[in-house]
């Protein structure tokens, strides 16, 4: 197999992380995977990616995933929110970085 090819691995489920991503944190992912390697969902969290939130009154956020589960790395795109880069390190657990307006940020997935 190729690092590239799609991977055996299905991401469908809902995903939770509690770290943070720039101005949003308690990401919520539900995926699910249409065809080999392909993944497509929606995101949603707590805080707002524009930071636009009034103090002192929850806000959340919400949007699309888009991506792949290749053998070597998941790459999914949190629309409005930055791209996840990592790996599937467990049946459950998805580590990596979401790279946000130019910063890394370190997350992991459970499910």
């Amino acid at each position: 197999m190729e690092p590239t090819d799609p991977s055996r691995s299905d991401l469908t489920g809902t995903w939770k992380s509690f770290d943070r991503d720039l101005y949003i944190f308690n990401i919520e992912m539900t995926l699910t995977q249409p065809s080999p390697g392909i993944v497509v969902g929606k995101w949603r969290a707590q805080g707002r990616t524009d930071n636009a939130c009034t103090p002192g009154i929850p806000c959340a956020d919400s949007s699309l995933v888009s991506g792949r589960n290749e053998v070597a790395q998941v790459v999914l795109e949190l629309l409005g929110a930055g791209t996840f880069v990592g790996e599937l390190a467990k049946a459950d657990t998805l580590k990596g970085i979401i790279r946000s307006q130019g910063s890394n940020y370190h997350v992991t997935f459970g499910r």
